[in-house]
């Protein structure tokens, strides 16, 4: 684990800011209040060459105009029962800065994660008692000029896409400047979705659901698990997606990682029960599919939960990834059909017991991590440290084009096992 040490904490202002009136109230659609009691999203970018400081501040505040949100507040409001994001004139953003002795070559490259070490290396954020700050950064510069940022966002106000559209944002703006991000329009109103006929209802239940003693939040404790990081190669898509194709039917390719995931995990957990129902979970995109769709700048959460189902031992078996990958799409499919449809349901089966056979998946291959460069280059690593699950899977685009990066938190005693059959699936 490395030491780090932390020797200045300051704000960053959002300035000249956009909201003008005392208090301006943003009130949080069933969307994001579903992740109310989920730990904030936390990403960690490691850099070989250190951008300027000066300007990663300066740059920060020019980005935080348009997404002044993230500066603001999560607020209660018992009066109506609501959540709201609360903005104003003297928003700001905690920017932590630190040093380290660590090895950072190591933290770079090793496939079997430094948990400890990647913790200490990004803000915590305290949202245990609103209101509470939105987002937080740390800086951690090492020995040698190599540099570590870290970034935690509440999950109840972006979702994934959201966060790496900050992220991409800021860079741009450190590395060519505020012009660079002029042509950039965000809709932070949530009224579109809470104008449905029964939003504010459905906001509401799941609040009372999700965080029953507001403004007091109990998120979910960490989970003590081995996490690991798979690079999934263009070569291995290509033959991945070949395997995958049935007749006329071609499944997609996170189908079919999805279901070489499903079966790897399986094959891994002795199975008492081999009628045992066994879960993949995923996040659906839901912009597109309303109706009418959002417009391109909604800037907050749309996602909903699909829930892919089979019993062990029809994966188990030599037609184990047929299965799977038929599962899947048949799950993306109905879903399709009206992305609101049981959508509390949804939301409940995130928060399933630790111990039952359930594989989590999210993130996606299209949020382009490795394409953030603040000026001196794309970074060496990125990695999810927000992983709160045994079975947690992230997915985000590779390092080199067309690859895929897979990281997974598993208990200790399954990890060496599941690398074992993934792979042994991967190159089959």
């Amino acid at each position: 684990m490395v030491s780090v040490q932390i020797h200045q904490v300051s704000h960053v202002a959002v300035f000249p800011s956009p909201v003008t009136e005392t208090e301006l109230l943003l009130p949080l659609s069933f969307f994001d209040v579903s992740w109310i009691s989920i730990p904030p999203i936390r990403r960690l970018l490691l850099f070989p060459a250190a951008p300027d400081l000066h300007s990663l501040k300066s740059s920060l505040s020019a980005v935080l105009r348009l997404f002044y949100p993230l500066a603001g507040k999560l607020t209660y409001l018992p009066a109506t029962g609501d959540l709201a994001l609360s903005c104003s004139p003297d928003d700001h953003v905690t920017f932590i800065e630190a040093d380290s002795d660590g090895d950072f070559t190591r933290l770079a490259s090793d496939e079997i994660h430094d948990v400890d070490s990647f913790l200490r290396l990004v803000p915590e954020l305290d949202v245990k008692v609103l209101p509470a700050a939105v987002m937080e950064v740390q800086v951690t510069r090492f020995d040698g000029g190599s540099v570590a940022v870290g970034l935690a966002i509440h999950h109840a106000v972006v979702d994934g896409r959201g966060f790496w559209l900050f992220v991409q944002a800021w860079a741009m703006a450190c590395r060519a400047g505020e012009e660079a991000i002029s042509g950039v329009s965000l809709v932070h109103d949530r009224t579109f979705i809470r104008h449905h006929p029964r939003g504010d209802k459905i906001a509401r239940r799941l609040l009372k659901k999700m965080a029953p003693e507001l403004p007091i939040i109990n998120t979910q404790r960490r989970f003590e698990a081995t996490r690991r990081t798979f690079t999934i190669s263009r070569d291995m898509i290509r033959s991945m997606k070949q395997r995958a194709k049935e007749g006329r039917i071609q499944y997609s390719t996170f189908a079919a990682l999805s279901a070489l995931t499903w079966i790897s995990l399986i094959k891994t957990k002795a199975m008492e029960d081999p009628n045992e129902e066994t879960i993949l979970g995923f996040s659906m995109d839901c912009r597109t599919r309303l109706n009418p769709p959002l417009n391109d700048g909604y800037y907050g959460n749309c996602i909903r939960g699909c829930f892919a189902k089979a019993k062990a031992v029809e994966l188990a078996g030599s037609a184990g990834f047929s299965m799977a990958c038929m599962r899947i799409k048949e799950e993306i499919d109905e879903s399709c059909k009206d992305v609101l449809r049981g959508y509390e349901n949804s939301v409940g089966g995130f928060f399933r017991d630790a111990n039952s056979i359930f594989i989590l998946l999210n993130g996606s291959s299209s949020f382009r991590a490795y394409e953030t460069d603040f000026g001196v280059g794309r970074p060496s690593r990125v990695e999810p440290v927000s992983m709160s699950l045994d079975g947690q899977v992230a997915l985000i685009g590779g390092r080199e084009e067309g690859e895929i990066q897979m990281s997974v938190a598993l208990n200790p005693p399954h990890m060496e096992e599941f690398t074992k059959e993934f792979l042994r699936e991967l190159n089959a």
